[in-house]
């Protein structure tokens, strides 16, 4: 009966997380938070305001609960040292749902690096960290990374990579950020730090003769999804699909004359779905898998399998060249396209590229040696 009465004290609004006191007609904020029920005294009668004071309430009130979820350095309840903004960024990371969970990873592993490079940064007064003692890291961390050896290893790196630099850059600079956000310092000092360039990786790829082998391999390698993860590869280097493109692919992504096949844009939630012409290779192989399957419904998955690395890896050992991974086969699609007179921007808007074909310049503009060295032959003087 008590009970009853307590609960009566309290008068539901239309807008969630907002209550009345019927006895004082003030009205609260009842906001649940990593699994706690927080109250929170609007200190107003009005409606109106109550609604707006709400937000603010509710803001803050999650985000002590990210932060307090994303506590793991010593000293990361203090709002003045670093610890509390880089456990703030870790746990930001954790809330995000637009990311991957392998860059979810990824950026949790830097910012793990980012203080055995740093080690004095989690203890430091945020306020007191200078433009200089962000420099001297940079130059310190590039020149001597982590320190870690791998066991067994024939040869010893010094320093650290530019990509894996750019990482712990990318953490510094997000933990400052929200020390900015949260006004504890006017401005992210780290940000006078520059990401360093990376360079374009050559790339290795076999030849279209050596390509077709290792496809034959994998397909009768003998196991029970071996012609699944050679359909699965071909797939891949006829259409320029990411994996998870190419795997997300059903018969009703052809077009009814079957001169286009759509890829469902994956990468991230503001990726679009792109057409790319369906060659005559990609045509054969379709063929062959309806053949092959029998009649299927539009809703089926043209790949049989979801990954087809070990086979192709095993394939690429047995022809003696360097082994492929998935993404690979996305860089033999735009170099055969290339190669065959397509010009850039048009292989860029077949693999997706946002950007007009800047990446695609950057990484196919040189093509392979061996084609280079044949239309060197055409030049004349």
């Amino acid at each position: 009966m008590a009970e009853n009465a307590k609960k009566s004290k309290w008068e539901r609004t239309s807008v969630t997380n907002l209550l009345r006191n019927r006895e004082s007609g003030n009205y609260y904020a009842r906001v649940k938070v990593n699994g706690k029920q927080k109250w929170r005294a609007l200190k107003t009668k009005v409606f109106t305001v109550a609604k707006l004071k709400l937000i603010d309430v509710q803001k803050a009130l999650r985000t002590q609960g990210r932060l307090a979820k994303g506590r793991n350095f010593e000293g990361a309840e203090d709002e003045t040292k670093v610890a509390f903004y880089i456990s703030a960024y870790s746990a930001r990371l954790d809330e995000d749902s637009e990311i991957k969970d392998a860059t979810r990873s990824r950026s949790k592993d830097s910012i793990k690096t980012l203080v055995k490079t740093w080690p004095e940064l989690p203890g430091s007064d945020v306020r007191h960290v200078t433009e200089a003692d962000c420099r001297q890291w940079s130059k310190k961390t590039l020149r001597e990374g982590t320190g870690f050896i791998a066991p067994n290893v024939k040869t010893v790196r010094k320093g650290m990579s530019a990509s894996n630099y750019n990482k712990c850059l990318t953490a510094l600079w997000s933990s400052f950020d929200i020390a900015v956000e949260n006004g504890i310092v006017p401005t992210n000092v780290s940000r006078v730090l520059p990401r360093k360039p990376t360079g374009t990786k050559e790339l290795h790829l076999p030849s279209v003769a050596e390509f077709n082998q290792i496809l034959k391999l994998m397909a009768t390698a003998g196991s029970r999804w071996s012609i699944d993860a050679a359909d699965l590869a071909s797939l891949m280097a006829y259409t320029g699909g990411r994996l998870r493109e190419t795997t997300k692919l059903t018969w009703s992504h052809l077009n009814a004359d079957q001169t286009l096949i759509t890829l469902p844009g994956t990468k991230t939630k503001a990726s679009v779905n792109r057409p790319v012409p369906v060659f005559k290779k990609l045509r054969s192989l379709l063929d062959k898998i309806r053949k092959r399957r029998g009649p299927e419904a539009k809703t089926a998955h043209i790949a049989g399998v979801g990954s087809c690395l070990n086979a192709l890896k095993s394939g690429c050992r047995k022809v003696g060249v360097k082994p492929l991974t998935h993404h690979d086969l996305r860089h033999f699609f735009a170099t055969r396209c290339i190669e065959s007179g397509v010009d850039i921007p048009t292989v860029s808007k077949w693999l997706g590229h946002a950007d007009g074909g800047a990446l695609a310049m950057r990484t196919y503009g040189h093509l392979r040696q061996e084609h280079s060295l044949q239309q060197a032959k055409k030049v004349a003087f």
